[in-house]
């Protein structure tokens, strides 16, 4: 009877052992249960959801509270793949995205700069899918709500905005609203958009810490006055962070060419940098009636951008990088429907790098990769 008894409760602890069912998962929220609940369609759900201007403020309002209520969270993997049909799509010519430049006349000749930045943006957008047309402020006189009309007139979706030759101030009546905006540059001074942009003070910072590994104690920087301006003071900023060991010469847009030559040379002569950073070929230019004045006086000379550089060392800001990345956010804000004048722009930094050569003025010894770790990825040596 004992065994019998013990045998009984054995079978009742298996019982109570048994796993129970799992619960059943709880129902995902989608965009068919909000839209069976706000009485509309899904396309309407969507269009809500991401803002669109095409459904009404009171409609938005209505579907994103009910949304809330349902507990709906978006998919991060179906958004990814809505987006990738969305791209494809574009293939067919359906999103177009503008590149606008402010140039003060239709043939006026692009600088390098832009015409990389350019270059780096027309290639992301082929490979995204989007249609891309330049248009040219100067063909419409730079009357901008003239130009305006015409993007919308052919349907296009997006504008990128390429950085001015001089400080501008856009038309403050100009009307965006319905266009994703992105500029590339801190010399469109208002209104102010979303943009991407160099890190300019950052590239300049570790410039300086490189050159100060290196050895060099004095360093003097040479900049135009309208450079100075379009870019926001990022550089001057940058020198200004050492003031006993850095010196700023700012040329005035007004002097002539003869005039800045004489007075680059005169105020490195008296200067005696140990290295010079140099925005524009001012610089490059004035070595030769610098050498008279001073035929002793050795340096090292850094350029912004392999185009000013003579085969100095130089900053590459990387603008094919910056026109690449300026489509990628622009395609996102184009998706998302996020357009006209943004209420607080987002600025976007890209990082540039050194590039090392072998010629120095005078004697100096060249600047090499010898520096900390951690600033060697922001190195890149030319032979």
């Amino acid at each position: 009877m004992a065994l019998a008894g013990g045998s009984a409760l054995t079978a009742a602890a298996r019982l109570l052992t048994v796993p129970r069912p799992p619960a059943p998962a709880p129902i995902r929220v989608g965009l068919r249960e909000i839209a069976a609940a706000a009485g509309v369609s899904v396309m309407t759900v969507s269009l809500a959801l991401r803002g669109n201007p095409r459904i009404s403020v009171a409609t938005r309002d209505r579907i994103k509270r009910l949304a809330d209520e349902l507990g709906y969270h978006p998919d991060p993997e179906l958004s990814r793949l809505m987006n990738h049909l969305r791209t494809s799509r574009t293939a067919r010519g359906k999103i177009g995205i503008a590149l606008v430049d402010f140039y003060p006349t239709p043939h006026f000749v692009e600088n390098a700069y832009n015409a990389k930045l350019r270059r780096g943006a027309e290639r992301r957008a082929t490979e995204l899918g989007f249609s891309v047309s330049p248009m040219h402020a100067a063909d419409y006189h730079l009357n901008l709500r003239h130009l305006l009309k015409v993007i919308r007139a052919r349907g296009i979706e997006g504008a990128l905005l390429l950085p001015s030759v001089v400080p501008t101030e856009l038309d403050a009546s100009a009307n965006w609203n319905g266009i994703s905006v992105l500029s590339t540059s801190k010399s469109l001074l208002a209104p102010r958009f979303h943009c991407v942009v160099p890190n300019q003070f950052g590239n300049t910072m570790r410039l300086f810490e490189t050159l100060e590994a290196s050895g060099h104690r004095r360093i003097a920087a040479v900049f135009d006055e309208t450079f100075d301006e379009r870019t926001a003071h990022n550089f001057t900023a940058a020198v200004s962070w050492k003031p006993r060991d850095r010196a700023t010469l700012i040329v005035p847009q007004a002097v002539s060419a003869p005039e800045r030559l004489d007075l680059v040379a005169r105020w490195l002569a008296q200067q005696e940098p140990e290295a010079v950073f140099a925005q524009s070929d001012a610089v490059t230019a004035a070595l030769p009636r610098l050498r008279r004045l001073r035929p002793t006086l050795s340096f090292q000379v850094i350029s912004l951008g392999v185009h000013h550089s003579n085969g100095f060392p130089y900053v590459d800001e990387g603008a094919e990088l910056i026109g690449a990345a300026a489509i990628d956010l622009l395609g996102g804000m184009i998706y998302y429907h996020e357009t006209g004048i943004p209420a607080h722009p987002r600025t976007t930094l890209i990082d540039g790098q050194l590039v090392l050569t072998r010629k120095t003025f005078g004697r100096r010894p060249p600047l090499t990769a010898q520096v900390e770790p951690s600033r060697a990825k922001q190195l890149r040596v030319e032979s």
